[in-house]
């Protein structure tokens, strides 16, 4: 990959982490920000090796339009990329003809900024076709993550394993946003008690998965105590007892939890 040339489209937080990540290992990149978009489409730069589109589901195919009407002639032969984790390869079928090579090649992580050590040790979902295949794996590999080629890449496939992100990231941050509005209506200083808490029980859900093993959880509502549990919600700002609400239901479907019927259907109750 370093004597290869990259254009990326959509300089924002994974555009921009590609380009710096690249760039820092030599690689010559030109990247093209929103901005630059309309100059780059009618000019006649080269696009190099591969064509890596970071843009909004949304503005996706507009953009492949465009591409394909002023670029179409210079792409043969190219690996034309997306990095949408809900989208498959299909949607870039209309450059195939041509001559690229395509594929959807999603970071597995989630990026509150455009820095490029977010790429470390991440996996990325690949559905590429044969022509892109080896392009995208030693691309990813550069970057410094793990490719897989994904088994399912159905339409329901992929947006199931874009909500398996979802739910590992902002589902998360759910959870910890209502641990931060308790702990400030409390007066408990999120640093201290918060965080050593979200530490170990991201320890502990790490080792979970490792081991195969079900993710050890406990609290009022895990041992089916009822009382305490209403106590609880009964103790809820009102602004905040929904997501308490939402939160407590959500896990009330976790397979693993050893409660009869009767205690969950009371416990469902409570939150009706």
């Amino acid at each position: 990959m370093k004597n290869s040339a990259v254009t990326v489209i959509g300089t924002g937080k994974v555009g921009g982490a590609l380009c710096r990540r690249l760039i820092n290992k030599g690689v010559s990149i030109h990247p093209v920000s929103h901005s630059g978009y309309e100059k780059w489409l009618n000019s006649d730069s080269p696009i190099g090796e591969v064509l890596i589109l970071a843009v909004k589901d949304d503005v996706l195919n507009k953009i492949l339009i465009e591409i394909k009407t002023n670029k179409g002639p210079v792409l043969n032969g190219v690996t034309v990329l997306h990095v949408n984790g809900s989208l498959g390869r299909d949607v870039l079928a209309m450059l195939e003809s041509d001559g690229a090579h395509i594929a959807a090649a999603h970071p597995f992580q989630t990026f509150a900024e455009d820095d490029p050590s977010a790429l470390d040790d991440i996996g990325w979902g690949i559905d590429a076709s044969e022509g892109a295949m080896s392009t995208v794996k030693a691309l990813v590999s550069f970057t410094g993550g793990v490719p897989v080629r994904l088994s399912d890449t159905s339409d329901a496939g992929k947006r199931r394993y874009h909500a398996a992100a979802v739910a590992a990231s902002n589902f998360a941050y759910a959870s910890y946003e209502l641990a931060r509005q308790l702990a400030e209506d409390v007066g408990i200083d999120p640093h201290v008690f918060l965080v050593p808490i979200m530490q170990r029980t991201f320890e502990n859900a790490a080792d979970a998965i490792h081991d195969g093993e079900p993710f050890g959880i406990t609290g009022p509502l895990v041992r089916g105590d009822l009382a305490a549990v209403e106590k609880q919600l009964r103790a809820m700002p009102d602004h905040l007892r929904p997501m308490y609400k939402h939160l407590s239901l959500a896990l009330l479907e976790v397979e693993s939890l050893q409660l009869s019927s009767e205690t969950k259907l009371a416990l469902q109750k409570v939150f009706a």
